[in-house]
């Protein structure tokens, strides 16, 4: 590592667990950056494969790497904290070990933050599957962003209202880019101990920053394997990061004082993963031992009241339940108290509910509970061609206007009251 952190332009961190088979190109594909003003602080989170000895190979060979080993794991968010704190560039980037970045990204990122003075900037990606069966299971991955964003920097809140309008928000700090004095400023952080803590960063992160940009540049590669966070069926570990995340961001909207319908969208989504995954796991999980301190098991406790209290919801929702089989998708037509009480009872049954369809675009909200709403001519001619239903959700007097329209439109549907 230089002596002199003033020639340190970015600080490339890099948590590192279990990947020996990936590690080396991760680190090959730093140390070839066209920006040589760099440094790799690389956090060996206990890894019990031969990841400490490769970092140690490759830190003897290149002076811009620092090894930390951790005597125990910590998991990734307690690892970026410290990398965070330990670096000394002018600029941030979170980087996993079995993940890659193109040769001109650290330049040309650095460069594009310093001409326009940004908080941070995000970016797309590239990604590569090491089998056809993930490539087939993971064909939605949203690599580029197709979206319009602003050519000149705005605030963060504004750049996430776009990114949620778009239906574009993604939390992968690897597309990100941040000045350290900014997080610093800020004491923006992952919290530790959970798992999807990148949610939480990414959140507050971009709220807080006053400058921002989102350019349509592929600098991260993406790997999907097999045994990856992200590859690896729901679990209880699941269920308890989503759980604490959602806190988490309440805080954080509650402490920064925001008032916006896109974070409100964004926690509502957050939520939705929480009672899925809660309907999935409730009746073979403890997950009570899950919550050591008493402030997460009052929030659990919290929780799991309002879970049993919205027996009454899905009361509500028992003839749609029946009357619309698992396979198929629903979209809510409505947006109001009645639209509204629909979406908790199928969500606490378990039903994804895909959209929410208004009538016109005035006073009504781009998302609901993390859900896009559009109207039907906003739709993709193709929405509800996989067996997917649209179901009424408003007052009676309003509903025979609506039938004809869906009608029209070859739309099925049913009508729901309460």
């Amino acid at each position: 590592m230089r002596d002199n952190a003033e020639n340190i332009a970015v600080s490339v961190v890099i948590p590192v667990y279990g990947v020996e088979k990936y590690l080396p190109a991760c680190l090959d594909s730093v140390l070839s950056q066209t920006l040589s003003e760099i440094e790799i602080i690389c956090i060996d989170d206990h890894s019990p494969d031969r990841c400490p000895e490769i970092l140690d190979e490759y830190a003897e060979t290149d002076k811009r790497i620092t090894v930390i080993h951790e005597p125990e794991n910590r998991q990734q968010g307690y690892c970026r904290n410290r990398g965070i704190d330990a670096a000394k560039g002018k600029y941030i980037y979170l980087l996993d070990s079995d993940d890659m970045i193109t040769p001109s990204a650290m330049e040309e990122l650095y460069r594009f933050a310093e001409e326009k003075e940004l908080d941070g900037v995000f970016f797309d990606s590239q990604v590569i599957f090491d089998s056809p069966e993930l490539a087939k299971k993971n064909a939605s991955y949203p690599a580029k962003r197709k979206g319009n964003y602003p050519d000149n920097p705005v605030t963060g809140l504004e750049l996430f209202e776009s990114f949620i309008e778009q239906g574009e928000w993604t939390c992968y700090i690897q597309r990100q880019f941040w000045n350290r004095d900014f997080l610093n400023r800020e004491a923006v952080r992952f919290p530790e101990g959970v798992e999807h803590e990148d949610e939480v960063f990414s959140f507050e992160a971009i709220l807080a920053a006053k400058k921002t940009m989102c350019i349509s540049k592929e600098y991260f590669i993406r790997r999907y394997r097999e045994d990856s966070v992200m590859t690896k069926p729901p679990a209880p570990r699941n269920f308890y990061g989503y759980f604490m995340d959602y806190f988490y961001m309440i805080e954080t909207v509650r402490k920064r004082d925001i008032r916006s319908e896109a974070a409100e969208s964004n926690i509502g989504r957050l939520y939705e993963k929480l009672v899925r995954l809660y309907a999935l796991f409730r009746d073979r999980e403890d997950l009570a031992s899950w919550f050591r301190t008493e402030q997460s098991r009052d929030l659990f406790a919290f929780f799991e009241y309002s879970q049993r209290g919205n027996a009454y919801y899905r009361s509500f929702a028992s003839h749609v339940l029946s009357a619309v089989p698992k396979e198929r998708g629903i979209y809510i037509y409505g947006a109001g108290i009645i639209a509204r009480n629909l979406w908790h009872g199928l969500t606490q049954a378990g039903r994804i509910v895909k959209g929410f369809i208004v009538t016109e675009r005035k006073n009504n909200p781009p998302a609901l509970f993390g859900v896009p709403v559009c109207t039907v001519s906003e739709m993709k001619k193709d929405a509800l061609k996989n067996g997917d239903i649209a179901v009424i959700a408003v007052s009676r007097g309003y509903a025979d206007e609506i039938e004809k329209e869906l009608d029209k439109r070859e739309i099925e549907h049913i009508y729901y009251s309460e």
